[in-house]
């Protein structure tokens, strides 16, 4: 329980977009009993291998890139899944629990924690000169 709690007291930010409109507030200030749940919920999830279709499913909305720029272009826009609250939790948990164990290859240059694009595209332009 103390992994899910310190989940949703520490790593959830308030205020954030409602994904099928619980949001991340309704779980920060809700009552503790929920926490219980989740963590028995979550440990059957694990227990039976089983993720439900929910958890993958969001809604993508747009995002300006520049807001001095072309607000009629569809180039100055890019797209967020909002992911529902609780699969955001169950994400966070299991990362908590587990991300020690999750290691990505050297290989990958891009989407690894703490390290930009930067790498990805000054071998993407050396490969192309």
């Amino acid at each position: 329980m103390e992994t899910i709690d310190n989940v949703i007291r520490n790593r959830m930010k308030s205020g954030k977009a409602a994904g099928y409109n619980l949001t991340s507030d309704h779980i920060l200030y809700s009552h503790h009993i929920l926490v219980t749940y989740m963590r028995n919920i979550f440990n059957l999830m694990l227990k039976h291998s089983y993720v439900p279709d929910e958890f993958g499913r969001g809604v993508i909305v747009p995002l300006v890139k520049d807001k001095r720029g072309d607000l009629f272009s569809s180039s100055n826009y890019r797209g967020i899944m909002v992911s529902p609250v609780i699969s955001k939790i169950f994400e966070l948990y299991l990362l908590d629990k587990f991300g020690n164990f999750l290691n990505s290859s050297d290989l990958q240059l891009v989407f690894k924690k703490n390290i930009g694009c930067g790498p990805g595209v000054f071998l993407a332009q050396n490969v192309v000169e």
